[in-house]
């Protein structure tokens, strides 16, 4: 190790040491044990010649002041050295000192050793010459006995020193024996072979923890935080066993929960019927009770076996599992215990299934449930499924009475309403497009944000005020364009310190730094953007710059021992001037190369070039103009490159990638809305039953109406973007690709509903006594319609607008905005659907009527009577007149003599009626939905927490990105992470010794001074920067860094004998406070050189002084390898946290801070946005519906989809992030749509329908348009994403809008009917403060 031996022989001359070995030597004395016989085995200085022989010590020699004195006082006395020697020993002592002066026990132990080796009086006992020149006498190799104890004192004080810029010496050498004889290698005049041996040299070693600091001494730092302080994130939960298999004891417990729910839902149904119900074959007391007890025993020892095995001692078993609190279980029981458990789970259930049946057919004047359409489904006696039941015969008479019951002031205004939009058609329609065009004139003020800092960070939030704290001070973060480049053939070149790789790295960069382009009609060059630390050139982070990127030089080391041993000789000497980059920067392995093993950087198997870039506000676009060409050359390089593979990244690149990636799926989103829309446009008409004539076909078809439809919902959004564009609030990619989907899915049901109902209303009355059908008017018909449908749209559509709107209040942009825009597309939706969209309905009621082919209104089909009614029953063919029955509403009531034809039905309506509702509300599936919901709840719970966190830029950019390779590599290869600097802020006194101690890492410094606190942390590379500790070593060094005038300037001339050390250092040995801020200056522009390696060139930027005092100040630092979205996350919580705790005015800040920092609040943010939704929800739910707990189990429902939809996450590998938070709120209002109009329609149903029929009603009513509105059509546009090439698109659309939608439909048809069949009441009804006291016919029963 040449290099080493380099930097020791600068401190002194009797540094020992080499590599050479000579075996079977013969001792010419000794040895003798130690501190036994007085004696000098040398004479003369090794720098000349050293004699072999015998030699009495020397008495009462003057020893140089400041050598030997504190080791050993007793060396004035009795010595083997002369003043001379000792002289020369004293100016490599202060040499040394600035090397080692943060670890001065180190330094200590090393003066210890080179003073024993010249000067201990009993030097023959430990210092033996073994090879002696037979002419000269000259000593040629000797044996240095030493004991191990010493040995490894002073290797383990040292091994944390970093010296000269070079990794630590015990990363170099992992033992004290390789580090005496590597370090300790070169001798001008003798080799030592070190011998270590119980007799060799003792000494007293002084621990590194006295007096060093904490990056060059471990055991100096403080005790790190611990993980549970910092809070880590961490998606594992706390583990235990169950069957011998590790699962989180969240895990155990929710299926416990789930187990013990569904006992007791089986037993307490069992047990009610059996002792309240009348339950065939168990009508005696006796059989009552025997079922009771088997029952109950059955319960009780499933839920208490588990908790008794479990205090069972463990009696020796060669088969033992683990089971949860990490108690051993023997196998068999274990085993046993699970198959009891699972028996008893079924038997409760088959038995509670059978009790079910049995107590129906012993019900003999009870209708089987489901077997009628009016039935009561669940019966009255029944404690756990029962509905209230009423009257089952409805008879024409009670539905007379029951049509006279008040309306809702709601129900009310809404029929007024359509009314007046009926009569009104064209007019309606005109004024809806003005305001469209008035209002949506705003998107030319449309502005898209893509600044990723200013998307997912608040303005307020902590990281952008960081920022902006050090872009004030120090200017905004450098432009980092950086390649990474490995050889092709990994076999022929396991290294990259190869000469052959070097060289053509060399031209690349080369290259690249030639390269220039113009803009704005001005010559733009790498000169002109670059960073330059030292003023002296822009600085190219690269392995190259060992040799100064200059290939002549990298030619002759080639010729004198190779580039890997060239390399290897400056890993020692980073900071000397031959191994610094040409700018006068070191150059650090750990930045430049990548992919080593064994703390060997020579090993390496990657370059990592980085190219820094200025970054002022003014200069943005020049210099994406240089980083366009920059890309355009690195990209044809990489194709054309023989032997390299390379991948890069430019400081647009992902900008660049995402704006293309948006353009590519441009496609496969107007393919998924195009088949939204056509089958939106092809389904809203009426097929069934399929008219006798086939013509009729062109007339019930309402293409023309769906695209209508269609084209209002894309108005909604052009207003809300017009409107939004004029209140600057600018628009994001995520509101471009998520805002239709959720507009289309709400707006597309609500249409569904509004047609459908209308065609249910839209029916010819037949009078008996007239013999005449009479038909609605569609002014009347589709007054009918809003009054009883807007309702329950005005609710779904408030809720959504609401619970996007609270959704606000969040401080993250991207969801504010998101948040807006959304809620004023639906609102907007909302009014144009219950005005334009009912106008136009109207006006195809009135095409249809007049037998006018859909599309085509002008062709009429002249192929009879001018109707369509020959398709409907015998008794519609009859002559009919139209009769204006508002008159009815406001006037009168209906007639006895006046009956209404059956509605007109669709396939779809007739399945939900006549098999689904019955099914669904039969009790024995009430009791398996209810276990399902349960259980998926649960495990949504389960999974929930452990659902990742962050977005890997991977998944937000193209497949086919030359980024993907890029990010591969930067995560497998980099041996070092981000860099980040802790900035001291406000105005700090960094002249006073105590102030000076809460910053530094030298000795003395407190141990828990903030960078040692840093670099004691985890996430932390240790050895921060620290230009104080710099600072105060190049004061320490006296004349050999600063010299002055008697007037106090700079001496340039260092032969003038009037030039005197700078600093005046006090008894600290630090300088005074004058001598500190007057030569600041002069350390923060002198450049290194071999007598003062530490000068403050490289940290100019590092100290913001105005006007002689420092306001800001930072020291710069590197996190470790941070390969996973949860290393940058918990890198940025642990810069915070001690940041946090620290008692300085100080900040963290790094570049990736602003991207990760939202991470930290990622999940108080999600949590708050849907509590905040399902507020807003309930609020909009209590007002409309004016049913607390019909409100409370819509809420409940919709929380339910959002639970479910975050285990699906955890499962389906989609993290939490800002994108996945907006599709969770966005759930909420999809969610609404599946169950507001069912919960409503119930509510609405008539009043003297049992729970179970009222229920039953809701599903047949409105089950088929949320199947065909809403599912369906989002089904259709959600299958067409799973093709799109973007890996965000798949995995944030696509299997998150398919969970959505599929959940949606679960909950909102399946389990809040089963849920308003058991709970739903009127009894809490709100309106009927409200209900008029006049009578009025009611759109109940309609």
């Amino acid at each position: 190790m040449n290099n080493i031996n380099h930097i020791m022989s600068l401190f002194v001359c009797f540094c020992l040491f080499s590599s050479i070995f000579f075996i079977n030597t013969v001792h010419s004395q000794g040895p003798f044990p130690y501190n036994t016989t007085e004696g000098c085995s040398m004479n003369g200085l090794n720098a000349s010649y050293i004699e072999n022989g015998l030699y009495p010590p020397y008495h009462n020699q003057i020893i140089a002041p400041g050598t030997c004195q504190a080791s050993h006082p007793e060396y004035s006395e009795t010595s083997c050295c002369t003043n001379g020697q000792t002289l020369v020993l004293l100016s490599n002592m202060v040499m040394g000192s600035a090397v080692f002066a943060r670890c001065p026990a180190c330094l200590y132990n090393v003066w210890d050793l080179w003073c024993a080796s010249s000067c201990s009086p009993y030097q023959q006992s430990f210092m033996v010459p073994t090879k002696v020149d037979d002419k000269t006498g000259q000593i040629l190799n000797v044996d240095f006995i030493i004991h191990p104890d010493y040995a490894g004192g002073l290797y383990n004080s040292c091994s944390g020193v970093n010296s000269d810029g070079a990794p630590p010496f015990g990363t170099i050498f992992p033992t004290a024996e390789a580090f005496f004889n590597g370090i300790f290698s070169a001798n001008p005049a003798f080799s030592i072979n070190w011998v270590f041996n119980e007799t060799g040299y003792i000494s007293y070693t002084a621990p590194c923890a006295e007096s060093c600091s904490c990056d060059q001494c471990g055991d100096a730092c403080g005790p790190p935080p611990s993980i549970g302080e910092i809070g880590l994130f961490n998606n594992s939960l706390p583990q235990t066993y169950l069957f011998n298999h590790e699962i989180p004891y969240l895990t155990v417990w929710m299926i416990w929960t789930f187990i013990m729910f569904t006992l007791v839902l089986t037993y307490g149904t069992s047990m009610g019927l059996v002792l309240f119900g009348k339950v065939r074959f168990l009508d005696s007391t006796k059989a009552k009770s025997m079922a009771s007890i088997v029952l109950s025993i059955a319960f009780i020892s499933a839920i208490l076996i588990p908790f008794i095995s479990g205090k069972v001692p463990l009696h020796d078993s060669s088969c033992q599992w683990k089971m949860p609190s990490d108690q051993l279980w023997n196998c068999s029981l274990a085993l046993g215990v699970g198959i009891y458990e699972l028996i008893a789970f079924t038997f409760l259930f088959v038995i509670s299934i059978v009790i079910i049946i049995l107590y129906h057919i012993g019900s003999k004047n009870r209708p089987i449930p489901g077997s009628s359409s009016n039935a009561s489904v669940l019966v009255d006696n029944s404690p756990l499924l029962s509905s209230s039941s009423s009257n089952n015969n409805h008879n024409e008479q009670h539905q007379q009475q029951q049509q006279q019951q008040p309306s809702t002031i709601i129900q009310r205004f809404f029929y007024w309403y359509g009314h007046k939009v009926a009569s009104r058609p064209l007019v309606v329609i005109l004024v809806c497009l003005l305001v469209t065009a008035g209002l949506g004139i705003g998107i030319i003020k449309l502005e898209i944000e893509q600044d990723p800092v200013k998307l997912w960070v608040a303005p307020d939030s902590r990281a952008a005020l960081d920022k902006t704290y050090f872009d004030n001070n120090f200017g905004p973060f450098y432009r980092v364009e950086q390649i990474i480049i490995t050889p092709k053939d990994q076999i022929k070149y396991p290294t990259v310190i190869n000469y052959d790789l070097l060289l053509e790295l060399f031209e690349i960069e080369l290259s690249l730094m030639n390269l220039t382009t113009i803009y704005e009609g001005e010559l733009i060059t790498l000169d002109s953007l670059c960073f330059k630390p030292t003023k002296r050139g822009c600085l190219i982070e690269s392995t190259s710059g060992l040799w100064q990127r200059n290939i002549s030089k990298l030619n002759e080391t080639q010729s004198n021992g190779g580039v890997l041993a060239y390399y290897q000789s400056c890993q020692s000497s980073l900071l000397t001037p031959d191994c610094m980059d040409s700018v006068g920067a070191p150059v650090q392995p750990r930045v430049v190369l990548g992919g080593w093993e064994d703390n060997d950087s020579s090993n390496a198997t990657a370059f990592v070039v980085t190219f820094l870039l200025n970054n002022p506000n003014n200069m943005v676009n020049t210099a994406m103009a240089w980083e366009q060409i920059w890309l355009n050359h690195i990209s044809n390089i990489a194709a054309t490159s023989q032997l390299f593979d390379v991948t890069y990244s430019a400081e647009r690149s992902v900008q660049d990638e995402l704006s293309r990636e948006g353009n590519a799926d441009i496609p496969t989103i107007l393919i998924s809305y195009f088949v939204m829309f056509f089958y939106v446009s092809l389904s809203l008409g009426s097929y069934y039953p399929f008219p006798t004539r086939c013509l009729s076909i062109f007339v019930r078809s309402r293409f023309a109406l769906g695209l209508c439809g269609i084209i209002i919902v894309a108005a909604s959004i052009v207003i809300s973007v017009g409107v939004c564009s004029m209140a600057n609030l600018k628009a994001t990619l995520i509101i471009s690709e998520v805002i239709p989907f959720l507009v289309l899915a709400i707006g597309v049901d609500n249409i569904f509903i509004i047609v459908n109902t209308f065609e249910s209303l839209h029916v010819v009355r037949y009078d008996p006594h007239t013999r005449a059908a009479i038909l609605p008017t569609s002014e009347d018909s589709l007054a009918r319609t809003l009054a009883k449908v807007g309702p329950s749209i005005a609710l779904a559509s408030l809720s959504e607008s609401l619970a996007f709107l609270l959704g606000s209040l969040t401080k993250m942009p991207a969801v504010q905005a998101f948040s807006y825009y959304a809620a004023l597309a639906i609102f907007v939706d909302f009014l144009l659907q219950v005005s334009a969209f009912s106008a136009l309905l109207v006006l195809d009621s009135k095409r249809a009527s007049s037998r006018r082919i859909d599309c085509l209104p002008c062709v009429a089909l002249n192929d009879g009577d001018n109707s369509d009614m020959e398709d409907d029953d015998d008794d519609e063919k009859l002559p009919f007149a139209r009769a204006d029955i508002n008159a009815n509403f406001r006037n009168a009531q209906p007639t006895s003599s006046t009956s209404s034809s059956p509605k007109k039905t669709t396939l779809l309506q007739v399945v939900f009626k006549k098999f689904y509702a019955p099914f669904l509300l039969h009790p024995i599936t009430k009791m398996l939905v209810i276990i399902f919901f349960v259980g998926l709840l649960l495990t949504g719970i389960n999974f929930a927490f452990q659902v990742s966190i962050g977005l890997d830029q991977r998944v937000a950019l193209p497949s086919n990105s030359y980024l993907q390779g890029y990010f591969n590599n930067m995560a497998d290869l980099l041996e070092v992470g981000p860099p980040f600097y802790i900035v001291i802020k406000g105005d700090y006194n960094y002249t006073d010794f105590d102030s000076q101690n809460k910053l530094c890492t030298m000795g003395g410094c407190d141990k828990d001074s903030i960078v040692n606190v840093f670099n004691n942390a985890p996430f932390i590379n240790k050895g921060i920067s620290s230009w104080l500790d710099d600072y105060i070593s190049f004061a320490q060094a006296q004349g050999s860094c600063c010299l002055k005038y008697p007037d106090g300037s700079i001496c340039t001339d260092g032969g003038n004998l009037t030039c005197a050390p700078c600093f005046s250092n006090n008894a600290n040995g630090r300088p005074d406070p004058q001598s500190f801020m007057q030569y600041l200056p002069f350390f923060l522009n002198a450049s290194n050189t071999d007598s003062c390696p530490l000068a403050g060139l490289a940290y100019t930027s590092d100290a913001h002084i105005v006007n002689g005092t420092i306001v800001a100040s930072r020291f710069d630092g590197y996190h470790t390898t941070l390969r996973t979205q949860d290393d940058y996350i918990n890198a940025v919580q642990t810069a915070y946290y001690l940041a946090d705790h620290s008692d300085l005015d100080v900040e963290v800040y790094s570049i990736i801070y602003v991207y990760f920092d939202q991470y930290l609040t990622i999940k108080s943010v999600a949590t708050m946005d849907i509590l905040l939704a399902l507020g807003g929800v309930f609020i909009v739910c209590l007002i409309l519906l004016m049913n607390p707990l019909v409100s409370f189990l819509v809420v409940i429902s919709v929380g339910m989809i959002c639970v479910d939809l975050l285990g699906i996450m955890a499962l389906w590998n989609i993290s939490l992030n800002a994108v996945s938070v907006v599709n969770v709120v966005m759930a909420i209002g999809i969610g609404i749509e599946f169950c507001v109009h069912i919960a409503s329609t119930f509510i609405s149903a008539p009043k003297h329908f049992s729970r179970d029929q009222k229920a039953k009603y809701a599903v047949t009513e409105m089950g088929s348009s949320i199947i065909s509105g809403i599912f369906i059509t989002k089904l259709l546009g959600v299958v067409v994403l799973g093709f799109s090439t973007s890996e965000i698109f798949t995995v944030y659309y696509f299997r998150m809008y398919l969970s959505i939608v599929f959940l949606g439909g679960l909950h909102g048809l399946v389990f809040l009917p089963v849920l308003l069949s058991l709970f739903g009441t009127d009894t809490l009804q709100l309106d009927r403060l409200c209900k008029s006291k006049k009578n009025s016919y009611s759109l109940n029963d309609e």
